[in-house]
C-alpha cells in the first residue's frame, strides 16, 4: 500500500482466532474509508497477500489468542515493532472462547481434536495482557462497531478513549427491553460491561459476558476476589439454575477468571 506522508502507520493484525473483529471493522463501511484517511494502514491480511513488513507501526490491532508457540513469539514480536498495541475482541481481552479448554483436562482435550499430537502446543490460554503490554482493550465478541470507530478515531488523534463503566442492564434499560433475571431467567448483565447496545437482551437472548466483567476486584496479596455485585448476582443465578449451567456460563468467554 502507497505510503501516506505524516499519517501515523496502523497495523490490523491476528492470532489464531475466527477473525470475527477483522470483519466488524470492514463492516463499518464508509466509516472505514474515513479512518483510512487519518492513517497509513501498512499491514491487514483481508486486503492484501503480501509479507508483514519489518517495519514500526504507530498503532497495533491485535485480535485472537495465543494458542502456540508461534502465535507467543509473533505477539512478542509484535509488541516490540508498535508504539500502541491494542487488543481487539473477546479471545484478546478475556480469553474468549478458546479458553474454555483451560477448564477441561487440556491432556483430554488434545486428543480428542488430534488423532496425533506429536509437536501440537498445548498451551494454558490467557489474556493477551497476560503476555506482553497492552495499551488498551476494545472488548467484545465480536466488538460493537460504532464503539470501534470512536475508540480509534480517538487514538488516532492522540486521545486517551475511556469505555464508561456501566452494566449492559443500563443499556437493556434503555432498550426498554424485558429483563430476564426478572422472568427467572439466567443472565450476566448486571456485572457485564456495557458498550454493546444491550444487543443479546435486544434480540431475546440472555447476556453471556462476552465484554468481560465491570470491575476486576482484588485483594491486597493482588488476588482477584469477587465484588459485592458478583457475590449477590451469583445468589440469584444459583435459583435459577444449576452449579453446572452457572459455571459453563461463567466459562464461556473467560470471564470467571476475572471474577471469582
Amino acid at each position: 500500500m502507497k505510503k501516506q506522508k505524516n499519517n501515523p502507520t496502523l497495523a490490523i493484525i491476528s492470532l489464531t482466532c475466527c477473525e470475527g473483529c477483522q470483519q466488524t471493522i470492514l463492516d463499518l463501511g464508509p466509516r472505514l474509508l474515513d479512518l483510512l484517511k487519518l492513517v497509513d494502514l501498512r499491514e491487514f491480511d483481508w486486503t492484501e497477500d503480501e509479507p508483514e513488513p519489518d517495519i514500526m507501526f504507530d498503532l497495533t490491532l491485535i485480535e485472537g489468542s495465543v494458542v502456540s508457540k508461534y502465535d507467543l513469539a509473533r505477539l512478542e514480536k509484535i509488541r516490540k515493532k508498535s508504539k500502541k498495541l491494542i487488543a481487539i475482541g473477546a479471545c484478546a481481552c478475556l480469553g474468549g472462547i478458546p479458553e474454555i479448554k483451560n477448564y477441561s483436562d487440556k491432556g483430554q482435550a488434545i486428543k480428542y481434536v488430534y488423532k496425533n499430537i506429536k509437536n501440537i502446543d498445548n498451551l494454558e490460554i490467557k489474556p493477551l495482557r497476560k503476555y506482553v503490554k497492552i495499551d488498551f482493550e476494545i472488548p467484545g465478541c465480536p466488538p460493537d462497531k460504532d464503539e470501534v470507530f470512536e475508540i480509534l478515531k480517538q487514538i488516532i488523534m492522540g486521545r486517551i478513549p475511556a469505555i464508561p463503566k456501566r452494566p449492559v442492564c443500563y443499556e437493556c434499560a434503555l432498550q426498554n427491553n424485558d429483563c430476564f433475571l426478572l422472568a427467572k431467567k439466567i443472565c450476566l448483565g448486571p456485572i457485564s460491561l456495557g458498550g454493546c447496545k444491550a444487543v443479546c437482551p435486544s434480540n431475546a437472548y440472555r447476556c453471556e459476558g462476552c465484554r468481560g466483567p465491570i470491575e476486576v476486584q482484588k485483594n491486597k496479596n493482588n488476588k482477584i476476589i469477587p465484588s459485592e455485585n458478583t457475590i449477590n448476582l451469583l445468589k440469584k443465578l444459583r435459583k435459577l439454575s444449576s452449579q453446572e449451567e452457572i459455571q459453563s456460563l461463567l466459562e464461556k468467554f473467560g470471564m470467571k477468571d476475572d471474577i471469582l
